[in-house]
C-alpha cells in the first residue's frame, strides 16, 4: 500500500508542477492517452484542457476544445513534451558537467 501511495504523491506533483507552470503533459492510463494542459488539480482527479487548431485553419473558422477529467489512481504515467536541441546545443550541456 505504501508504494502506491508514494506513486500518487509523485504523479501528484508533476501534475501539480504543470498547473503551475502551465505547461502542457501527456498522460497515459490502462485504456489509452490524454494530452493537454492542466486547470484542475485536486487528490483525487486531475482536469485537462487541449485546444485543437488545425494548421490550415482560416479566420472564421471554429477551434476545438476537449477537457478530460482524469482520476489520478487510473494514470500509469505523465510525460511533458520534448524539447528539440541542436547537436552543438547538446554538446555545450554535456561540456558544462
Amino acid at each position: 500500500m505504501k508504494k502506491k501511495k508514494r506513486k500518487s504523491n509523485i504523479l501528484y506533483q508533476r501534475i501539480k508542477e504543470a498547473l503551475h507552470q502551465g505547461k502542457e503533459v501527456s498522460i497515459q492510463v490502462s485504456h489509452g492517452g490524454f494530452f493537454g494542459i492542466p486547470v484542475y488539480l485536486d487528490n483525487k482527479y486531475v482536469e485537462l484542457v487541449n485546444f485543437y487548431i488545425p494548421d490550415d485553419h482560416d479566420e472564421n473558422e471554429d477551434y476545438q476544445r476537449t477537457v478530460w477529467l482524469i482520476k489520478l489512481s487510473e494514470i500509469i504515467a505523465v510525460a511533458y513534451p520534448i524539447e528539440i536541441w541542436s547537436r552543438e546545443r547538446f554538446e555545450q550541456l554535456l561540456n558544462q558537467e
